[in-house]
């Protein structure tokens, strides 16, 4: 009777942080394409002070280029771990094939939420943004087969 409920409570929360995560990838690409730059200068802006405190004298907060390698990262790191709750979803539910069915929601839900972009005030749809989403799920993808391979070696 415990394992039921167990079993029933594990699928109600990998649904819950599957459509948590969803959403917050929704929010993130609700914003307008000020709000959106203003997020990556923040995170820009506490990489420039962990640089100060090691006593780097370099100035990033205005950097195009870290602005762009920032925002790309953030892109795979979304979509990696949206790779993961999906994943999780489907094992809970023992949905079989569930790799390949990850992947593709991932790079479905990528697709998406560009073409979404497109609706957003200075923002755009970005193919460029839908193979850095999907290379993010891909790494997740190959990230669990690494560490189920090395499970059953030991």
């Amino acid at each position: 009777m415990k394992l039921k409920s167990q079993n029933k409570i594990n699928k109600v929360i990998s649904i819950v942080l599957l459509l948590a995560w969803c959403s917050l990838i929704f929010y993130f690409s609700n914003q307008n394409g000020d709000l959106s730059t203003n997020s990556s200068s923040f995170i820009l802006k506490i990489i420039n002070g962990f640089l100060q405190i090691f006593n780097h004298n370099m100035d990033i907060t205005n950097s195009s280029v870290m602005s762009f390698i920032i925002r790309k990262l953030a892109h795979m790191f979304l979509y990696f771990m949206l790779y993961l709750f999906t994943y999780y979803a489907m094992y809970q539910f023992k949905i079989s094939k569930r790799s390949s069915l990850a992947f593709i929601f991932s790079f479905v839900y990528a697709t998406t939420d560009e073409f979404h972009q497109l609706f957003i005030a200075n923002r755009s749809g970005q193919i460029l943004d839908v193979f850095i989403d999907t290379f993010g799920s891909l790494l997740a993808c190959s990230s669990l087969k690494i560490i189920k391979k090395r499970k059953k070696v030991n």
